[in-house]
């Protein structure tokens, strides 16, 4: 069964973006710190703007505009974000499948850390929508 999208550190700084243009449902948004605002658009890039939310101020101070977020009551597990050749550096798994730091495994092939728990990342994708 395919669990939610879930965007993991690896994204941070990154925000390649075509898992934006992948995404059926625009359930990834980006962070405009000037507007306070989180959008996703229609197209990674495009300008069109398909949704927007407000932010969790303490939950967006962390990595703010420097990581991508599924909205998790929107995203419908589709799959097609986390396939291998969508995201360049492996950040976006399903929920059921975000590295717990059990496995003693790199968590993508760019990561030399080995247990890396990034369950953190399940909790922040709830969190960071506001409303």
């Amino acid at each position: 069964m395919a669990g939610i999208a879930i965007i993991t550190e690896a994204c941070i700084d990154v925000k390649d973006r075509a898992c934006v243009d992948v995404c059926p449902v625009q359930c990834i948004y980006e962070f405009d710190p000037a507007k306070n605002v989180l959008f996703s658009e229609e197209e990674a890039g495009s300008g069109i703007v398909e949704n927007t939310h407000a932010p969790n101020p303490d939950a967006i101070a962390l990595f703010a505009d420097g990581l991508l977020y599924v909205n998790m009551d929107e995203c419908t597990s589709c799959t097609a974000c986390y396939q291998p050749d969508v995201c360049p550096v492996g950040a976006i798994y399903s929920e059921e499948h975000v590295p717990d730091g059990k496995s003693g495994k790199p968590y993508n092939s760019d990561d030399p850390n080995k247990d890396h728990d990034h369950t953190f990342f399940i909790q922040l994708s709830r969190d960071v929508f506001a409303d």
